[in-house]
């Protein structure tokens, strides 16, 4: 009696197995090569451990995830490395690619980049550079349009001394 039940247990323990594999699957195996660099893979949601040296970037489309390792984690995002896992993470709302959570380095459309954030304007005694979409701050000939930035008495003491009768040189 305990024959058949012990030869239940082992099929039902050798379909679990096969199952476990269909959905893990070792560094580069199978699934037209989008397992590269993974330790661990699954024909679902691809990537779940990378090697060392790469990052986990978890792309959601939906409801639905797919990991993959990758050397450099692709724009709007940046790379955490951490003691288990290094993380591709998102870049704030405002930022098209980034340094970390709290620096930017370049800005969305209808931002402007001003010390690692990105603003809607850009902050007084700065001037909005269109091509790179940073704030500048102004040069001090730039101010309010003058070109002579002395003050004012030094430039009336200049014309003074202008309209003065020159005598003739000897």
């Amino acid at each position: 009696m305990w024959a058949p039940l012990c030869l239940l247990l082992l099929v039902a323990h050798a379909v679990d197995m096969l199952a476990l594999n269909r959905r893990k699957k070792q560094v580069g195996t199978g699934l037209g090569g989008n397992c590269t660099g993974c330790v661990i893979c699954s024909e679902e949601n691809g990537c779940s451990t990378c090697q060392q040296r790469l990052f986990l970037f978890i792309h959601r489309d939906g409801i639905r995830q797919y990991g993959k390792c990758v050397h450099d984690c692709p724009a709007g995002y940046f790379g955490v490395r951490g003691q288990e896992v290094n993380r591709c993470k998102k870049c704030g709302a405002t930022c098209e690619s980034c340094f970390s959570q709290d620096f930017c380095i370049r800005c969305k459309r209808r931002f402007y980049l001003y010390k690692g954030k990105c603003l809607p304007t850009c902050p007084s005694g700065t001037v909005a550079h269109q091509s790179t979409r940073e704030c500048q701050e102004r040069n001090p000939s730039q101010k309010k349009g003058r070109k002579d930035q002395r003050p004012r008495k030094d430039r009336k003491l200049d014309r003074k001394l202008d309209m003065r009768p020159r005598r003739p040189q000897a």
